[in-house]
């Protein structure tokens, strides 16, 4: 018997890993300035805490390694940030966004003062009022990242973020395949009941 969860049946860091795909995949796929927003909160939060993830399956000496502190310490996820910054170089970013979808605003460790967030309404390929729409013309929502006044779709941020994430998880020996589904049942089967 499985142990009870608090977080729905989903309990290892590919777990959360794949919510973060599934969520990229709402971004990517959002037809509206909500839907985009919403799925981007929910990239940040999942990119972010992953850390979390991977560090409550990691045995004592891991967690070490990961973090260069005990258990317990002040300041293990700023430890695990510094210490794998090579492997995982968006985390930062992810972790500004995350902790200002928690609480608002930045409440705890350093603030990028150069960053924000937002979204907004695309016209590809712009065109001119009074104008026909240029072939192929969409509008479409996107989520962005600003960073020194230059703005950024964040799906590109959650996607290096995956990818980073994707290429630690199996370093670290994490990384499960994940089965198919077995196909439905047909309508012969069904029959056949």
């Amino acid at each position: 018997m499985e142990k009870p969860t608090k977080t729905f049946g989903l309990d290892e860091p590919i777990d959360l890993y794949r919510k973060l795909l599934f969520d990229i995949e709402r971004l990517r796929v959002g037809t509206s300035s909500r839907a985009v927003q919403y799925a981007a909160f929910d990239c940040a939060v999942d990119a972010f805490h992953l850390v979390d993830w991977v560090l409550h399956a990691a045995d004592d000496d891991t967690h070490l390694r990961l973090t260069g502190k005990r258990r317990g310490a002040h300041k293990i996820v700023q430890g695990f940030i510094e210490t794998n910054a090579d492997r995982l170089p968006d985390l930062e970013l992810c972790r500004q966004i995350a902790n200002s979808v928690k609480h608002v605003v930045m409440t705890i460790g350093p603030q990028m003062e150069n960053m924000s967030t937002g979204s907004t309404v695309v016209f590809d390929p712009p065109f001119v009022v009074d104008q026909p729409f240029p072939p192929g013309f969409r509008i479409y929502a996107q989520a962005y990242i600003e960073l020194d006044g230059t703005q950024h779709a964040v799906i590109e941020l959650f996607e290096h973020m995956a990818r980073q994430w994707e290429t630690f998880l199996r370093q670290e020996g994490l990384f499960v395949e994940e089965l198919p589904d077995p196909p439905a049942p047909s309508d012969d089967d069904l029959d056949e009941e």
